[in-house]
Formats: C-alpha cells, structure tokens, sequence
C-alpha cells in the first residue's frame, strides 16, 4: 500500500488489463520503468489478511426533490476480515481468491440481525498457463480495462458491482468491487496482447439495491444477468501503446480504444473512447425499472426523453503529471452523451419539485439515479475530474490524496479528502472527509448527503 503514487499512476497508464498472474513489470514499456521509482514494482504473489474497522458519519439534508422515505441512514460502523491470495497449485495452475467478510451497524437496524452479517466474493479463479504467456482463466474475475482514472469508458464489467467503500474515489471504487462468473484468456507477445472474455447470463436481471446487499450470497444475479462478450488486443505503436476493444452485451455493441503516451519523465498523456448504439441514460433506467417490477410497467416516462437507440460516444481525456516530491496530480476531461444534459437537469429538477407530493413522480426522478450509480454510469454528460495524490507527505508512511468531480453544467462538485498514515508494517490509520457541493437544484447540492467523515483502522496479519 506504501508504493509511490506517481509510478503506480504511470504504470497504470501502460499496464492494460494484464492476466491476473503476469509479471507486470515485464509488460512495461522500459522508459516508463526507467521513470518509475522501484515501488512501483508489484511484489510477489501471497496471500493477505487484514481486519478493518471502518466507522463512516454523514451529515443529511432535505433536498429539493424529496426522496421517497426520507435518508434515515447516518451512521455506520463496519468490522471486516479480508482476504486477498494467491496459491500455487502446479507449475502452470494457481488459484485466486479475493473476499470480505463484514459485520454492520446501522442506526435504521438493530444489532446483531439479519441484516448484519454482509459478505463480497469479489474473485475466485483459477488460472492456468498451457504455454508461455499464454493464460486461461474461469471463475470469478474482476476484468479491468481503461486508463482513465475518474470514469472508464472501456471498463464494461463495472456495471452493478459496487461493495461497501471508506473511499468514493473512482479508482479505488473500481479496485474493490465484484467481479463476473466468466472465461477469461489471454495471450501476450513482445509487443502486444489479445484477450477474450465470455460472462454467460446465469439469473433474470433483479432489482437495483439503493443500500449494500446484506447477507452472505454471492451476488451472481447482479453481475451475470446477460451474456457477455469482450475481445480486446493491443500493440505498442509509436510510442501510444492502443489498445482496442470489442464489447457485447444483450442486444448492444460497443468499440473501445485507449492510448497514452509517456512524455519525459514527468507527465503522461492518456485518452480513453467508447461508442455504440444504445438508448440515453434516462430511457434506460425507466426501461430497467419497468422490467424489474420496481416501476409500474405502464409507467409513462416522468421526464422527456427520446425513447430511440443512438450512437452514443463515451470519451475520457487525461494527463498525469509526477513531480520529484512523490506528487502526483490528474486532470481529466469526461464526456457520457448518453448522459443528462443541462436541459435534462433543469426539467428534473422542474418535474421533481412542481410534483414533490406525487410519490410515484419523485420515486421515478431518484430511481433514474438509483440506476445510474448502481451501473457506475456518470449522470451529467460532460465532469472535469482532478485528483491528487501525496506519498510521504510532510513525514515518512503519510499519503495524502483529494479529488473533485465537478459537474460542468452546474458547477456542483463531489470532493474528497483523504490521509492514511503506515504506523508499521501491519497497522494503518485513515479518515476520509467528503462533500457533495453544490445549490439545491444542482446534482450534487440535491443529493440528501451533504457531507461524510469516516475513520478507518486497519491491521495486517
């Protein structure tokens, strides 16, 4: 966890969906490694078990839109066992498996209940190696891609796989999640790699959850609910490293394509685009609330929307910039077209507040946005993303890191500011302090959380 953020980040920025048991370094491109301190370096593979106790406050207010049974959740403590390892079980088989096993308190439940006890099998495959470099994979797989940092394009396994987090920041969200029952191989050369992956649909797609799942399933009905497909390749090509790929879910398609490129030894240059047809955000949603009982399935569309596939783009532009003092800062330019436009805010915000005594109107607008943040699918079509990044600040075994995802359109924004000081090889103290900013009728000034704080104690076996 100590290793220096700046290379961490300039590694990122090359290393694109790698095979779970790879040797990343290897994958590298060599001026990137000559830029990159020696932390950066991935240690070898082990098996790890930690126990974390995360306690999380919020501050609510009433939004402009009421939300349907008020946000009566305020405080919450969670006590968890993880488990991340790997083993070797021949020379070319080795086992992964990833699971937290968490008990919760909640100030809208009594302790201990059915509601406590909460677990996230977030991977568990097998992977083996029939020839060099060659690997297949089954199981449960937390499949990454993008170089991004604030919102993936390319990251198509993201879609209902959130877990419990101390952080909202966008790349740790996508580190500790679920992963999908699927076959995964790879294969790699010098110069390049191909991958192909297959989730089969396994369960009817369930209802979206606006709380943690507690309990001890699996979770499979969120993350295998149709058949999936993505085929991917990338080649180093004049220093830009593509990577394209080729996605399949139901009845739509997407292409991808990332690109960065190293300048100097300081900053990365990095894009990430994905395009298909399909409906915008708000015909979906409403399509998905129907389809699952949550909406009256002759519910008719509470906002204006055009109810037809389009080709809808999805871009992220970013540069990294590392300094000598282990400080990293990105900046990042995100554009979702399939997402609300300003016009789109201004008749929710309309409808919500001419209606706010219509339960169903106003449990339709927030279910839109129950939707959205349990796809991980931006909201607002165009966001700036800026975050920062610390090792060793001020005093040895001290990151520091922050970020801000601002809407473009209302200037509302979420920031966080994050510390985790390493007291020793095995204990880790952290607080996070969040915001949603923003007037009543922007995106995050409506949101019934104003702010958050959370502390966290974690202690390594």
């Amino acid at each position: 966890m100590r290793g220096t953020a700046g290379a961490l980040t300039v590694a990122l920025a090359w290393s694109i969906a790698l095979p779970a048991n790879a040797d990343d370094v290897d994958l590298i491109p060599q001026a990137v490694r000559q830029a990159a301190p020696a932390a950066a370096a991935p240690s070898a593979p082990a098996a790890k078990l930690s126990l974390e106790d995360a306690l999380t406050a919020w501050s609510l207010r009433d939004p402009v839109v009421p939300l349907p049974g008020g946000a009566s959740v305020d405080a919450r403590n969670r006590t968890s066992l993880d488990l991340r390892g790997r083993w070797r079980l021949q020379d070319d088989l080795e086992l992964s498996l990833s699971d937290r096993l968490s008990l919760v308190e909640q100030n809208d439940f009594a302790f201990p209940s059915s509601q406590s006890p909460r677990n996230d099998w977030r991977e568990g495959y097998l992977t083996w190696e029939p020839a060099p470099r060659a690997y297949l994979e089954a199981g449960r797989i937390n499949l990454r891609n993008g170089v991004a940092l604030g919102f993936n394009p390319t990251d198509f396994f993201k879609t209902r796989s959130l877990v419990d987090q101390i952080s909202q920041d966008p790349s740790a969200l996508r580190e500790n999640r679920l992963g999908t029952l699927m076959l995964h191989g790879q294969t790699i050369w010098d110069g390049g790699s191909a991958s192909a992956a297959f989730a089969p649909r396994l369960y009817d797609p369930t209802p979206v959850q606006t709380a943690p799942g507690a309990g001890l399933r699996a979770g499979l009905d969120r993350t295998n609910a149709s058949d999936r497909v993505l085929l991917s390749g990338s080649v180093e090509l004049a220093d830009l490293n593509p990577q394209l790929l080729l996605y399949h879910d139901g009845d739509a398609t997407r292409l991808g394509l990332n690109l960065s490129r190293v300048v100097g030894k300081s900053v990365v240059l990095y894009a990430e685009w994905a395009g298909g047809r399909y409906p915008n955000l708000i015909t979906r949603a409403l399509a998905y609330g129907r389809a699952t009982g949550t909406l009256p399935a002759n519910a008719p569309p509470v906002l204006p929307t055009d109810p037809q596939s389009a080709f809808q783009n999805d871009l992220a532009l970013g540069l990294s910039w590392t300094g000598a003092a282990k400080l990293t800062v990105n900046a990042e330019y995100l554009y979702h077209q399939a997402g609300l436009s300003r016009a789109d805010w201004r008749n929710w915000f309309a409808t919500g507040t001419a209606q706010a005594g219509s339960l169903p109107v106003t449990g339709a607008l927030w279910y839109i946005r129950a939707w959205a943040a349990d796809q991980q699918e931006p909201m607002t079509r165009e966001q700036l993303f800026l975050r920062a990044a610390w090792s060793d600040a001020f005093v040895p075994h001290l990151e520091l890191s922050g970020f801000a995802l601002v809407n473009l359109y209302d200037r509302s924004r979420l920031v966080q500011f994050g510390a985790s000081y390493y007291l020793s090889d095995r204990w880790t103290l952290g607080a996070f302090l969040s915001a949603n900013v923003g007037t009543a009728d922007s995106e995050r000034g409506s949101l019934p959380q104003a702010r958050s704080a959370v502390l966290q104690a974690l202690y390594y076996f």
